[in-house]
């Protein structure tokens, strides 16, 4: 099996059940939270496994969402047929309010795990993932091998998602009565 095979084979073990949760509360449906959840994870394995993705998880649930935004779409258009006029009550595609608060909540949070990092390390971040600098190119303008910013990159990440699993994890436990 492949590298990317078992990425995959991972990611579908560790976030299915989350993954059609989330699809199911945006459905309303659970057959139809399946079989989405089932093309999120059809998708993903339809990718070159040379592609370059940085956070696997976050974009099979960015791939969820937007087969759901289609799902909900179709939906629409197959009520308008069937009604035979446009109907006053059409859903709105802009995101709703607890959609907008949770994506502001998730920036927030990254945007202090990245705060939280080292100078050095924070600037290397932000060349790469910011202003979309080679590893060459910033190994050049930090004087350091771009070995050393794969390395610094890695550790970035590793740092972030260890300060937002700490970050997540007081905030649970602030809620507990």
């Amino acid at each position: 099996m492949s590298s990317w095979n078992k990425q995959i084979a991972r990611l579908f073990t560790e976030h299915k059940k989350a993954l059609e949760a989330f699809v199911a509360r945006r459905t309303g449906n659970a057959q139809v939270a399946a079989d989405l959840t089932q093309e999120s994870f059809l998708r993903l394995a339809r990718l070159p496994a040379d592609k370059q993705i940085d956070n696997l998880s976050a974009f099979l649930f960015t791939i969820a969402s937007n087969l759901v935004r289609d799902h909900q779409r179709q939906a629409i258009r197959r009520e308008r047929l069937d009604a035979g006029e446009p109907s006053e009550e059409l859903a709105s595609e802009a995101p709703a309010a607890e959609d907008q608060l949770a994506a502001q909540q998730e920036q927030a949070l990254m945007q202090a795990a990245i705060q939280a990092l080292p100078e050095a390390t924070r600037h290397i971040f932000l060349l790469y993932h910011v202003d979309g600098c080679t590893y060459r190119e910033i190994g050049e303008r930090m004087n350091t091998t771009p070995r050393s910013v794969e390395y610094q990159l890695r550790k970035a990440l590793l740092d972030c998602r260890a300060f937002i699993k700490a970050q997540l994890a007081g905030d649970r436990g602030r809620q507990r009565p």
